[in-house]
């Protein structure tokens, strides 16, 4: 079997990233090839399955789901189609901290336009991927954890489960599947002595589980993943994102994040992010 890995995404969003560590990883790796010798590369790719075992595709958005498409037809790959997205915002801090052009900028539009149309381009195919990756927030390093836990993991026929902690007064993350609320839990900011520690600190830790309504929140949640976790591997999903919501991300959500991380890794692959705690 021949691990393909099909990756594409908005201009600035990380892709020549996820080149490099796949090619850290041993993968041999491609980027920006024209749709036309794309059947070419696959057939090369058959016919030597030893030399080309594991392989990294990069394509454009214009090409991703013909790309895509057409790997499927191919019995002996196991695809992973991996979309990248970034908030808009990042994305023109990014260019203007690089100094460099958006590819589509060559063709007249405005870098804004550029952006505007691949957001698009890749909210209409979204469906189709295996694996969808939000890289506003993230590090280079973090992002690079983050793409070897989730896609190369899934070669390994494991299912995936990150549970994401975030913020309401920011976004939520576009690669969050599922988004449990637990800003009904009580709220250690209100406590002057606390306000500045996070939910990885004990204290707050005991503040918010040691709590009736806690436990209560924490029942009906486990006996829906319990339900829902099971449903998504059978139907032969890789992964799973979990988001778990407060105001801020700093506290509560933090601590339900690690809670549920720490209870469902007994049962599944799993990890844990903090994307307010990246700042």
């Amino acid at each position: 079997m021949i691990e393909l890995d099909i990756i594409t995404g908005i201009g600035g969003a990380g892709k020549s990233s996820a080149l490099y560590t796949f090619e850290e990883n041993g993968f041999f790796v491609t980027d920006n090839v024209p749709f036309e010798v794309v059947e070419k590369l696959f057939e090369t790719y058959r016919a030597d399955p030893k030399k080309y075992g594991k392989v990294a595709l990069a394509v454009s958005l214009d090409i991703a789901l013909k790309t895509y498409e057409l790997a499927k037809n191919y019995g002996e790959f196991h695809i992973n189609f991996i979309g990248l997205y970034c908030e808009k915002a990042e994305l023109l801090s990014r260019y203007r901290l690089s100094r460099r052009k958006h590819p589509k900028e060559s063709n007249g539009l405005a870098l804004e336009e550029a952006l505007d149309l691949e957001i698009k381009q890749l909210n209409e195919m979204r469906l189709s991927f295996t694996h969808f990756i939000d890289t506003s927030k993230f590090s280079k390093n973090e992002f690079r954890k983050q793409l070897i836990f989730v896609a190369l993991g899934s070669h390994q026929n494991d299912f995936i489960v990150s549970f994401v902690s975030f913020g309401y007064k920011r976004s939520v993350p576009q690669d969050v599947e599922t988004v449990f609320d637990v800003r009904l839990l009580p709220n250690p900011y209100w406590v002057p002595e606390l306000r500045d520690l996070t939910g990885l600190d004990e204290k707050i830790v005991r503040y918010v589980l040691d709590n009736e309504v806690t436990q209560q929140f924490l029942t009906h949640v486990i006996s829906y993943l319990d339900y829902y976790l099971p449903r998504l591997k059978e139907s032969e999903r890789t992964h799973a994102t979990i988001g778990v919501a407060c105001s801020g991300g700093q506290h509560r959500s933090v601590v339900i994040a690690e809670y549920l991380n720490k209870y469902y890794s007994k049962k599944y692959k799993t990890r844990v992010i903090h994307k307010e705690l990246m700042q």
